[in-house]
């Protein structure tokens, strides 16, 4: 044989014989043991595995980690949860699809805890469903709405604490939280309250009110010779408590400015002795018209006279109408109402004289008092009113 051939031969030999070592000494295999300790896993290990441990779950087994059916927190709590949220009114669950606790409220049923506020239930009797609806505030009706799961305050007409002024019950003076106080200190309006728009109304009544309690700035005191400054003949007295304006002999006292056309005269007079006259829609002092005065003349004689002046620089004047009244003694009211050429004049409210001047009417003046020679006259609460068309009575 050829020595080569037998050469290669021998190493044939010599690899496979080595290879066959090598497999025998290196084979495959699975570990000595595959066991994790755990009853809920199944081990294996084999060809079929690549000769590695393989760790199956063991169904329905407590320690797998998974809550299964059947299974609950008393039975396998290494896996399960406990849903029992302590609250009677809940019906707790575990749902196994969704790995976890359902606690659904008892709503069959009346019960507190179930977070509804139902219709047996209140505040007091269950803190923990129903809300505390009192406000604090005792104009307000508390309840609670069962339907709409919500507190009402309903408010309470009237109520003083509203912040509602209520008609027929409130004023400033018994209930100042609801009520403004609505005299602005101006005795020039009549000051309300609407309680429609819930807001005062100051109304301008008035052109002149003096009750001579603040003094007599808003007039003018005059000698009756020349029209001169004479304050002296008018003074500020007493009378009843009340401080009143008093003329002696004969001069004017005159309201301050440029007068007025339509108004209504308002004054309280007192005779002690001698004459007056009330001058309205008065000129005198302007010496604009010939014709420039009315005149109301009061004496001892209980007779009420309305005249006017025609020409008094010729010293004509005429009587226009007269009626008797007594008014010798004590305080009265005498009230002269002049719209365009219609006069009312009324003496303690009782109309006296109603006249209409046809012939050259005065339409606009001042307000003057004028005392006689050897007079003393008191007067008070004079005032100057708005007037409108229906405050006069036609004759």
């Amino acid at each position: 044989m050829n020595k080569n051939i037998l050469v290669i031969i021998l190493v044939i030999i010599v690899i496979v014989g080595l290879g066959m070592v090598g497999y025998l000494f290196f084979k495959p295999k699975c570990p000595v043991s595959c066991d994790d300790a755990n009853a809920c896993t199944k081990e294996s290990c084999s060809k079929d595995t690549n000769y590695k441990c393989k760790i199956d779950s063991v169904p329905n087994c407590c320690g797998n980690k998974y809550c299964e059916l059947g299974e609950t927190y008393e039975t396998c709590p290494a896996d399960c949860l406990n849903c029992d949220d302590n609250n009677e009114c809940t019906k707790d669950a575990y749902d196994y699809h969704g790995q976890k606790c359902l606690n659904t409220p008892i709503l069959t049923t009346v019960c507190c805890g179930n977070t509804v506020c139902e219709t047996e239930e209140t505040y007091q009797s269950c803190s923990r469903d129903c809300p505390n609806c009192d406000d604090d505030n005792k104009c307000t009706k508390d309840s609670y709405d069962y339907h709409q799961q919500k507190c009402l305050n309903e408010v309470i007409k009237p109520c003083c604490g509203n912040s509602i002024c209520d008609k027929g019950t409130e004023t400033y003076s018994n209930c100042s939280k609801d009520c403004p106080n609505c005299d602005d200190n101006n005795k020039l309006t009549t000051d309300n309250f609407n309680y429609t728009t819930q807001k005062c109304e100051n109304v301008v009544t008035h052109y002149f009110f003096d009750d001579f309690e603040s003094g007599s700035q808003g007039w003018g005191f005059y000698n009756a010779i020349d029209g001169g400054p004479n304050p002296s003949a008018w003074t500020l007295v007493k009378e009843g408590g009340n401080t009143v304006l008093r003329g002696v002999n004969h001069n004017f006292a005159e309201i301050s400015g440029k007068g007025w056309d339509n108004y209504i005269l308002k004054l309280k007079f007192k005779i002690v002795r001698g004459s007056s006259q009330i001058n309205f829609r008065n000129n005198f002092f302007t010496d604009e018209e010939i014709t420039h005065r009315y005149i109301i003349r009061l004496d001892d004689s209980n007779r009420l006279v309305l005249a006017k002046g025609l020409n008094e620089r010729e010293g004509i004047y005429q009587d226009l109408k007269e009626s008797t009244a007594s008014y010798k003694t004590g305080w009265h009211t005498l009230e002269v109402r002049s719209y365009q050429n219609i006069i009312n004049i009324y003496l303690d409210g009782n109309l006296l004289i109603k006249y209409k001047d046809t012939q050259n009417p005065i339409l606009s003046g001042k307000v003057n008092f004028e005392t006689g020679d050897d007079t003393e006259f008191l007067f008070d609460n004079v005032e100057v009113k708005l007037i409108t068309q229906s405050d006069v009575v036609y004759p």
